[in-house]
């Protein structure tokens, strides 16, 4: 029986699949959600193609999952879970979202125990700050990617039951002036200003032209998040403080999220940005923001290590998780109707 696995964000579709409940993954891809008008039409693409017929489809998205019809913040595609079960002829299927399925494929880093030199040698997940971790507590895990997500990996008995959250969606915190005048730019254009229109590749695009205005048009106003994170790399002045002032962000949030779950085991920062920019990571504000904002816990602070996921998959790992989660089983075949 084939198990079908999809990360659906919110520019890319990841799919691959396992002939056994516990077999690895394998045929995995990433498809442009723009090249498909649905769902559907992406899925059968990849099944006709690999010669799939999958009995179990478990998934993970960039929205809520909790009713039966899914909508994304990010991308067009909208469905329901169970118009899909009886498209495909599904026995089982389980939706979740995409950090909760992030957290999830952590799962056998911290069960084996995470011997810090073998991972210095992974591509998987890399050492940033090697820390001393508290190992009964939680492990917090965000990332920028389209959007920002974060999620935490909470240990019970001898498992992990991770959180579904919507990290991306709470109110930006400035910390300086300049992220106070920002503050003040994003409220005149949007109202609600959420941690993701700062934190995510739509929020680089929202800081680049923030600073565009603010230093009278130094630059092009209309680049694209790609475009301002290859500029940084090379050294483009303006390029390169957005970046800062995008990653000096992320480690507030991440320094609240850390504080508000009692993640003091580690914090996992996946998303697709930061493994692209990981040489202007290492050198930004993070860290500082991450410490010396909460200066009467800087010291609690600074005994948590902090790793970074560069698995591309790794939401398809998330997926298989899923499906022997303990904490999830009432998810399968769960269609919440309005």
């Amino acid at each position: 029986m084939a198990f079908l696995f999809a990360d659906i964000g919110g520019t890319n579709v990841r799919f691959g699949y396992s002939k056994t409940k516990h077999s690895n993954i394998i045929c995995e891809v990433i498809y442009k959600v723009s090249d498909y008008k649905s769902i559907e039409a992406a899925i059968e693409n990849y099944c006709i193609r690999y010669k799939v017929s999958p009995k179990v489809f478990s998934f993970c998205v960039a929205a809520p999952t909790s009713d039966n019809a899914i909508v994304f913040t990010n991308n067009h595609w909208q469905f329901k879970k169970d118009s899909l079960q009886k498209t495909f002829g599904l026995k089982e299927i389980l939706c979740i979202n995409d950090f909760t399925a992030q957290a999830l494929s952590q799962i056998p880093f911290f069960l084996k125990g995470l011997n810090q030199e073998l991972l210095n040698q992974s591509d998987l997940l890399k050492i940033f700050y090697k820390g001393r971790p508290d190992t009964a507590s939680s492990i917090f895990v965000i990332g920028p990617g389209t959007g920002l997500g974060a999620s935490t990996l909470v240990s019970v008995g001898n498992s992990f039951k991770a959180l579904q959250a919507e990290g991306g969606h709470t109110h930006f915190c400035p910390t300086s002036t300049v992220e106070l005048e920002l503050l003040a730019w994003l409220q005149n254009r949007f109202g609600h200003v959420s941690s993701e229109q700062v934190i995510s590749g739509a929020g680089l695009e929202n800081i680049y032209q923030f600073l565009n205005t603010r230093f009278t048009s130094l630059g092009k106003v209309d680049l694209k998040a790609s475009e301002i994170g290859s500029l940084a790399l090379k050294g483009d002045p303006l390029c390169l403080q957005a970046v800062n002032i995008m990653m000096g962000a992320l480690g507030t949030a991440t320094a609240n999220g850390v504080l508000t779950t009692g993640s003091f085991r580690g914090v996992v920062i996946c998303g697709g940005i930061i493994p692209k920019l990981s040489k202007l990571f290492f050198e930004s504000p993070f860290y500082e923001k991450f410490t010396y904002n909460k200066p009467k816990y800087s010291t609690l602070l600074k005994s948590v290590p902090i790793y970074i996921s560069e698995d591309p998959y790794s939401g398809l790992k998330g997926c298989q998780q899923a499906i022997h989660n303990k904490f999830l089983q009432s998810e399968v075949n769960r269609f919440f109707y309005d």
